[in-house]
């Protein structure tokens, strides 16, 4: 015997009708929702975009607004003084903070902890669906250190002057140092012998050739001093042997220093033995290949000469040289 099962037309309309006003006060929700989310990061790019924009030497004044962004919400920068304080031991450091030995640290000018910028933003929009709902505030704030590190802010003309006079007060060499370092630097300016020192940095030889055989300039054998950028005595003494050893020579049991004149001799000893090469390699070649300038094969024979005699001198020079140094 078979039981009938009540009709149910009908039914499944009642059920969509009792659930889609849940169902679209859920996507209200959500819409909502999203809305938010959307004009949230649109007000921290606004923060972001209102302190970049104040940031010295703009004021952002003449700056447009964002075109999404409605002339009812706020947009504004303010100075906020300074942080409390960085975690980072790298602010700390003696370079920027001091203390150094001999000099002054401008620690307030390398503090990082100054020129705090707020950017903010603000707008209290209605909900899109659900009216009744009212409205709802949204705020944004971001922030920006932006110290008074321009040159323009430190006091300087132009970005090619030196930070250093600024940022540290060194100490200041003895009156009589500086005096003895002009006096120095005019006696060797404007002594007799200047001419002279050609051969130091302008050797004309070395140019002659160089050009000749496109083999460069002439090289600067001037000896330098090293590490001097200092007022400590025992420091500079130890550059000045350092200088005198370069030009005199040193030759001991650990230490093999030519002196400036071997170190002159061997560089014109190469330069002459390779024009003679070359000059003898035009001559042996006949015609010759590939084909040279014209009135260099006469060039050639009257230099051959000159060179084998300069070379012959700078050997019997440096053998000198090598004897009286022990080597």
């Amino acid at each position: 015997m078979s039981t009938k099962l009540p009709s149910r037309r009908g039914l499944a309309m009642l059920e969509l009708t009792l659930a889609l006003p849940i169902l679209l006060f859920i996507m209200a929700l959500i819409i909502n929702y999203g809305t938010m989310a959307t004009w949230k990061v649109r007000e921290n790019s606004v923060a972001r975009l209102a302190v970049w924009e104040a940031r010295w030497p703009r004021s952002g004044s003449t700056d447009p607004r964002p075109r999404y962004w409605p002339s009812t919400a706020s947009m504004e920068s303010s100075d906020q003084g300074t942080v409390a304080g960085m975690d980072d031991r790298r602010i700390d450091l003696p370079v920027a903070r001091g203390p150094m030995p001999a000099a002054t640290v401008n620690s307030d000018l390398l503090d990082p902890t100054r020129g705090l910028r707020e950017g903010s933003a603000e707008m209290t929009p209605r909900y899109p669906l659900l009216g009744k709902l009212g409205s709802y505030t949204i705020k944004a704030q971001t922030w920006l250190i932006d110290d008074k590190w321009q040159y323009q802010r430190m006091g300087m003309g132009d970005n090619w002057q030196r930070r250093i006079p600024v940022l540290y007060a060194l100490a200041k060499a003895p009156t009589s140092l500086v005096n003895s370092y002009v006096q120095s630097v005019l006696a060797i300016s404007q002594a007799a012998f200047r001419e002279q020192l050609r051969p130091l940095d302008n050797d004309p030889d070395f140019l002659y050739y160089g050009g000749l055989f496109g083999r460069g300039g002439a090289p600067d054998f001037h000896p330098r001093v090293q590490s001097m950028c200092t007022t400590d005595r025992n420091l500079t003494d130890k550059s000045v042997e350092q200088l005198i050893d370069a030009i005199q020579g040193k030759h001991t049991k650990d230490q093999n220093i030519p002196s400036l004149a071997e170190r002159m001799a061997q560089s014109f000893q190469g330069l002459y033995q390779g024009a003679l090469d070359t000059f003898e390699a035009i001559l042996k070649v006949k015609p010759p290949d590939p084909p040279v300038l014209p009135g260099m094969v006469s060039l050639a024979r009257s230099q051959i000469p000159e060179l084998k005699s300069k070379i012959d001198i700078l050997k019997k020079f440096l053998e000198t040289i090598q004897a009286n140094s022990g080597g």
